[in-house]
Parts: structure tokens; C-alpha cells; sequence
């Protein structure tokens, strides 16, 4: 993707690589002369949506993918993946890419105009921080990209800068959801009508028109020529609104498909107060499932599932149902009380992903694996505060209990669970139930004789008061712990967050990383938390 002035065709080879034009009616990739500066965004619902920003430079349209696309708050920052450079005629293209194509699905032209450059865009790319000036319809004023540092992938963060334009009580794609051009939905789009009327503008100093001049419905040619234009749009007024709202009702109840999994509903919102939906959700597990499912796979799972979101009823559940999705596998097992049931667990993000479709918004899963049910392969000490106990001493907490392992030879990671507290995990190999279990007990116990007023080992709500309980419930078979990167049923849409020792410290409370800001700024880095495997030592916890 390069930027330095003089552009040859090779610039756009990876455009041309990627398309059939005998199937789709994109443009042929041609670089342009001139020194043009056009932008466009583009709303494209392809396997999830997103929108499209492009920068016309040296003959081309610069391009990156803005999954929620833009604000105008500029506390906002939204995630830009950069994406091929595009041929400049491409920002007059919209219509449908067929399946079966790179980028299928629906394109709309969102907004265009003009950009301004703050000095020179080739260096201010090359150094990862590009200001400038837009001359839209829907965007205007100043707006910054620029490149996040150690991303595998080109990612970018674009906001908008504080001057005139800036508004932070109104959402952008929220107030605009019509072609700029021809004033179509993206299901009119899809379904091939016809364009509506619209007046041409002058981009280059472009405004939001008047609402007498935006694209109206097409009137109905059986009518058009009988009565005058504003009699006929008079009497169709209300049919056209009604349409207009059973149009968007299908479109919010149109299913999506990710990784194979059918996504009903993906414009409905989980979490109303983060507004997170579940497109939402299944662009973070798609983000997050290389690092989630070595944790997660082959885990019997509970899930805790809220179908109407986070504010309604939720309940718990982990023996498989009838009409369980395929994706979700099932293992059976014998449970203490003699009863034979099946367990689900997931192996795959399809897995992950058809239990979001069913509204799971937890992940809670076994210490060990379906393949090896008698051996636990980790141990988790969950340490819960009471409510008047500040973050800052539970962190505290679980740097006491790291240093305590260390002196059993024990290595271990630190995780936010995304509710109230930190889990402090220790990798295990060649363990047993009744050892992992009675070693966490012990352990427990053996910080409660030693600061008998920071730690209790007991569960009783009435012995908490002012202390951290140190839960090592979870390490008996069948007992269940949060998953790494389960969102949580908070209405902040938290995530269960690993870490490492360090990022810890610095860290404010258990709910500090959230679905949104995964998806705008990536996963913090970290240091690897797949540690290799321990054995308990043999000696009991305290020298006991």
C-alpha cells in the first residue's frame, strides 16, 4: 500500500487480485492523473458491517474499514483496519457485490467531498499520524488518523478533533442511514429499486441540504403524470412511511452468517446501556477467539444466558437442550449425585458464536478438558472483595498471593474478572482433583492465619465484612470459573480480562476493559499467559 507520489498500476494489484469483474460491477483498478482529493465513505454491509473511509492521494482512494464508523465526539476513538487502496472511480460506486465475491454484500455511498491535508500527507502517513480537513456532507471539520503501535494487522484509530464540527450529543450513523446520492436505504439498495431524485451538489463546499432539497420516495409511475408531483408525494406520504418502518423492522430481524453460524437479529443490543449489539459481539469474539480459544476449548461450559439482554431475566445453563445449535458440541458425563448428563462445551469460534446467537453473554468453564475430565489442568483462586474493600487492595491481594506461589515454585497470571475481582490462575500438569482441591484450600486457608484481617477462606457473606475471600471453590470437579475473554452480564458490556503482573498494578477496577473498547483499540498487550504447565508440590501450603 504505498503512498509516495507517482503511483504505477502495481499500486492497485492486490484490487484487482482479489475481484472477478465478469461477476461484480466494482470498477477496474486504473491509477488516475491529477492530484484530485476526493474522500468517501462508503457503508458497506458485507460479513459484518462497517464503513469504508477513503482519501483520494497520488491517483488513488487510500482506504481503511472503520467498524462502527465515525463520531463526531472526539472522545471517540474508532478502529480503522487499513485496507488495499482502492481506484478513484470507486467512490462513485454503489450497489450490491454478489456472493461468492471478495467484500460481498451492499455498498452505499454514505457521504463525499473534499479533504485538506495538514502538510505533507506522504510523511504524515509514513509516520502514522495523518490531520486533515473535510469538505462533506456528513463529515466536516478536523479529524486525525492515526497508526496504533505493535498490531499485527495496519490498524488506525480515526476521531475527530475539537473545533466547530465536533458535537458530541448526536450520532453520526445514527442520524444518516441513506444513500448521500440517491437518498436509498441499504435493503432499497439491496433490493435493486429505483434512485430517488436528488439535486447535485457542489462538493468542494458542500453542506447538509435543506430538507426540501433530500432525496424523496420515487412517486409511482401510474401516477406521476395524472397530478402534480407534491399532490401525488401528499397522498403517498403515509403508505411510504409505513413501508419505511416494515422495511427497517425486516432489516433489524435479517439474519447474518459468521463463520457459518446464522445470526438472527444483529441489530438487537445485549447491553442497551453500552449499546453493544450482537453484531457487536460477534466482531469482538471474532477479534479475540485466537487468544480465547486455546482457554476455552473443549472446557465443559456454563453459560449464563440473558436472551433479552442484560436487563431482563438470565439464567444458567450447561446440560445440553433440544435445538441446541450444531456448532455447540456435547460431552458426557457421570456428576457426583450418580446422574448421567450431557455437557456442552465449544472447540471452534462457530461454537462460540452460535452460543452468542442463543444470548449467551457468560462463559464459564471446567478445570479441565473433555478429553481428560479427571485432570484438572489449572488452578484459580478468585479473589472477591467485600464491597467496602478498594480495587487497590485486592490488587494488592493478588500480588501477596503471586509472591506466596513463587514460594511453592508456582508461576501464575493475574486476570480482571470483569465483575468485582481478580482471578490469579495457576498452569498445571500431572494433577488430580482431590490434590488441586485440597492445595487451594490450604493455600486459602493459609492466608487467612497469616493476615487474618485482609483475607477470609470463608464464604459466609457475614465473615467478608471489610475482607477479600479467597474462593478456591472453583477447584473441585465440576465447579466452573469465568472464562479469559467471556464478556461479562454487566451493563457496561465488561470482559473477563487477562493480564500480567505489571499491567495489574496500573489497573483502576475489575470492569476496566469492556466490549467496545476491544473493538476500538485492540487487546492490551500483554505478556503470553499460556505459561508452560507445574506441579503442585507436595508439601501442604503455610509449612503445615
Amino acid at each position: 500500500m504505498s503512498t509516495a507520489p507517482g503511483q504505477t498500476e502495481d499500486t492497485l494489484a492486490s484490487y484487482n487480485r482479489k475481484r472477478d469483474f465478469t461477476q461484480t460491477a466494482e470498477p477496474k483498478g486504473r491509477v488516475t492523473s491529477g492530484g484530485g482529493h476526493r474522500f468517501v465513505v462508503q457503508k458497506h454491509a458485507a460479513r459484518r458491517l462497517h464503513y469504508d473511509f477513503r482519501l483520494e492521494l497520488d491517483g488513488v482512494l487510500l482506504s481503511w474499514a472503520v467498524a462502527r464508523g465515525p463520531s463526531l465526539d472526539p472522545a471517540d476513538k474508532r478502529l480503522a483496519v487499513r485496507t488495499e487502496d482502492h481506484p478513484v472511480a470507486y467512490a462513485d460506486f454503489e450497489g450490491t457485490i454478489p456472493q461468492g465475491n471478495y467484500g460481498a454484500g451492499t455498498v452505499m455511498l454514505w457521504d463525499r467531498g473534499t479533504w485538506s491535508p495538514d502538510g505533507d500527507p506522504h510523511e504524515a502517513i509514513k509516520n502514522g499520524r495523518l490531520r486533515f480537513t473535510l469538505h462533506g456532507e456528513r463529515m466536516r471539520g478536523a479529524w486525525l488518523l492515526i497508526r496504533m503501535k505493535g498490531s499485527k494487522r495496519e490498524n488506525w484509530l480515526l476521531r475527530k478533533l475539537e473545533d466547530d464540527e465536533a458535537n458530541r450529543d448526536s450520532d453520526l450513523t445514527q442520524s444518516h442511514t441513506s444513500s448521500i446520492t440517491t437518498g436509498r436505504s441499504l435493503e432499497q439498495i439491496a433490493a435493486g429499486e429505483r434512485t430517488s431524485t436528488r439535486r447535485s451538489s457542489n462538493l468542494a463546499a458542500s453542506r447538509p441540504m435543506p430538507l426540501e432539497h433530500r432525496a424523496e420516495p420515487p412517486i409511482p409511475v401510474s401516477l406521476r403524470d395524472d397530478k402534480p408531483a407534491d399532490e401525488v408525494r401528499a397522498e403517498h406520504a403515509q403508505p411510504v412511511v409505513q413501508a419505511t418502518k416494515r422495511a427497517r423492522a425486516r432489516a433489524a430481524e435479517r439474519a447474518m452468517i459468521s463463520h457459518g453460524v446464522r445470526i438472527t437479529s444483529p441489530d438487537r443490543q445485549p447491553y442497551p446501556q453500552a449499546k453493544v449489539s450482537k453484531r457487536d459481539l460477534v466482531a469482538y469474539y471474532e477479534q479475540v477467539s485466537v487468544v480465547m480459544l486455546p482457554h476455552i476449548s473443549g472446557r465443559p461450559l456454563t453459560l449464563i444466558r440473558c436472551p433479552r439482554g442484560v436487563d431482563a431475566r438470565c439464567f444458567v445453563q450447561q446440560h445440553a437442550a433440544p435445538g441446541f445449535p450444531e456448532a455447540v458440541r456435547t460431552v458426557s458425563i457421570t456428576e457426583a449425585s450418580g446422574e448421567t448428563q450431557n455437557h456442552i462445551y465449544v472447540e471452534d469460534l462457530a461454537g462460540i458464536l452460535a452460543c452468542v446467537q442463543i444470548g449467551a453473554l457468560e462463559f464459564h468453564g471446567w478445570g479441565a478438558r473433555a478429553g481428560a475430565l479427571e485432570v484438572p489442568d489449572r488452578l484459580v483462586l478468585d479473589l472477591d472483595p467485600d464491597p467496602a474493600v478498594a480495587f487497590g487492595a485486592v490488587v494488592d491481594a493478588a500480588l501477596f498471593i503471586r509472591d506466596r506461589l513463587l514460594e511453592d515454585g508456582l508461576s501464575s497470571w493475574p486476570m480482571l474478572s470483569g465483575g468485582k475481582g481478580v482471578h490469579v490462575i495457576v498452569p498445571l500438569t500431572g494433577a488430580t482433583w482431590p490434590a488441586v482441591s485440597a492445595y487451594a484450600k490450604q493455600l486459602a486457608q493459609a492466608m487467612e492465619k497469616q493476615a487474618p484481617e485482609r483475607f477470609t477462606a470463608e464464604m459466609a457473606k457475614t465473615d467478608r465484612s471489610g475482607r477479600i475471600f479467597i474462593d478456591y471453590l472453583r477447584n473441585q470437579r465440576g465447579a466452573t470459573a469465568v472464562m479469559p475473554y467471556s464478556t461479562r452480564a454487566k451493563a457496561s458490556a465488561s470482559i473477563a480480562m487477562p493480564l500480567d503482573w505489571d499491567r495489574l498494578g496500573q489497573t483502576t477496577s475489575a470492569q476496566a476493559y469492556t466490549v467496545h473498547d476491544v473493538l476500538e483499540k485492540g487487546l492490551p498487550e500483554v505478556a503470553e499467559q499460556a505459561s508452560a504447565p507445574q506441579r503442585l508440590p507436595r508439601s501442604s501450603p503455610g509449612g503445615e
